[in-house]
Formats: structure tokens, sequence, C-alpha cells
């Protein structure tokens, strides 16, 4: 019988993910724990993104900041070349590259993380500059904080808001009872902790002796304080290619 590897992602950004797993042997099971959806622009947003090149650098948290952000900025504006563009991972840098046909200015070249952003040489000297961080609804609050403490003058563009999904649980408790999972890929902290609440209780003990596959050591903390007691694996990045790379060297697919 096929491995099975689960995975948390979004319905609609799984398609090569399943294609490389069904390509190296295994069955992908789709148990999205988060769905995207825009959030539509407010007026102020709107007067915002009407002077959306006074900003100096625009910041996107994530390739699902990219498209609604984009769509939203450049329904109301064209969007200068001056302004800088940065991404903090791969995923959001290729997502850019697809929609601008242009790479971004600033990108981490390893720590695909605000961590990892921070530690760019161009937001270092950043007093003054007026930064605008393109996310979902919520999350880490570090990026701006340590912006505005190096002097930046930073706003937010919410540009969609992540859901819990209302997703049948037949075929998770089916897999789970019958240990046909082989590892679980969990690509942020909200799909994580959807998961463990989405998990129905009976089968909930089972799922935390499940391996996971995760894209940075911050998942790691977080997964632990979920009850996972399994073993942990980081992928080098969030990219469908390092994932299937890591999952391979560490025989769960095969």
């Amino acid at each position: 019988m096929k491995k099975h590897i689960m995975i948390t992602r979004p319905a609609h950004q799984c398609e090569k993910l399943v294609a490389g797993i069904k390509a190296a042997g295994a069955e992908p099971f789709l148990f999205p724990t988060l769905a995207i959806e825009p959030i539509p622009l407010s007026n102020e947003n709107i007067d915002k993104l009407e002077l959306v090149n006074h900003f100096n650098i625009i910041i996107f948290i994530s390739p699902n900041a990219v498209e609604h952000g984009l769509n939203h900025i450049l329904g109301v504006s064209q969007l200068s070349d001056k302004v800088l563009l940065a991404t903090i991972g791969q995923g959001s840098a290729r997502a850019l590259e697809a929609y601008l046909g242009k790479q971004p200015d600033i990108v981490p070249e390893e720590n695909f993380n605000s961590e990892g952003l921070l530690a760019t040489a161009a937001l270092q000297d950043v007093e003054n500059k007026r930064i605008l961080i393109v996310r979902g609804n919520g999350g880490r609050e570090l990026l701006k904080t340590t912006l505005q403490q190096r002097g930046a003058l930073v706003e937010y563009l919410d540009a969609y808001q992540r859901l819990k999904p209302e997703t049948d649980t037949h075929e998770l408790v089916h897999n789970l009872q019958n240990k046909q999972i082989a590892a679980i890929v969990i690509t942020s902290a909200e799909s994580l902790k959807n998961l463990v609440e989405m998990t129905p209780e009976e089968v909930r003990p089972q799922l935390l002796q499940l391996p996971l596959l995760l894209i940075n050591n911050r998942l790691v903390d977080i997964a632990k304080e979920a009850g996972f007691n399994s073993q942990l694996y980081v992928a080098t990045d969030a990219s469908d290619d390092d994932i299937i790379e890591t999952l391979k060297h560490n025989h769960l697919l095969s």
C-alpha cells in the first residue's frame, strides 16, 4: 500500500506538491486546514493605495500577499519602479516574478522568515523611510515593531484573510485509525493550530504521533507546544521541490 502524505495547504495551492508526491510513489491526502479569501478594500486603504508610490519599500509576507496585495494595488495605482519590493521567502519571490516579471529587490539569502528579512542589509538603515507591509489578517508583529524601532514609518495592508474551513473529517479519522498517514506537511503556525482543532478528539492521540514536515524551525517549537511528540523534519524553505526532497531524504515517501 502506498504511503499517504497529508497536505494541509489551502486547496488551490497544492497542485505542484500533489504531482511531486505522486511522482515519488506516494499518495497525497488533501486535508486543507486553511482557506484564503481576499479582503475587500476599505475607503481608507483605497486612499492609501492611491499614494502607494510614496512608500519606499513594500514587503509581501507570503505568496497570498503577493497575489491579493498586487491585485489591490494595481487595481488602484500604477506601481513605480522606484518602490523597492521585498519578500520573506522564495515562494513569495517566485510569485512576484510570475505576477510582475521581476525578482524582489530585497529577499533573505537564508532564514526565510521575518528574522531573516530583518537581517538583510537593505533593512538596516530605514530611518524615516515609509514601509508598507502586505499581509493577511493578524499575524506576527515582529517585522513592524523592529522596523519602527529602527526609525521607519510602517503601515499595514491586510489583503486577505485566513479562515478555518468546514471540512468533513471522515477520511481523516479513517486514515488515522488505520495508520495510513506517513507524514503531514505543515506550512504555517495557523494551519498547524487548525489541524489539531479540526481533528476529532477520539483520534487526536494518533495525530500527535505522526511525523511532521515543517518549513522553518519556529514551527518546531509550535508543534511541540501543540503536543506533537513525533519526528519533526524541517525543509530548507516552503517550496514544493524542497518539501519533496526533505520527504525523500527522510524516507517518508518510500
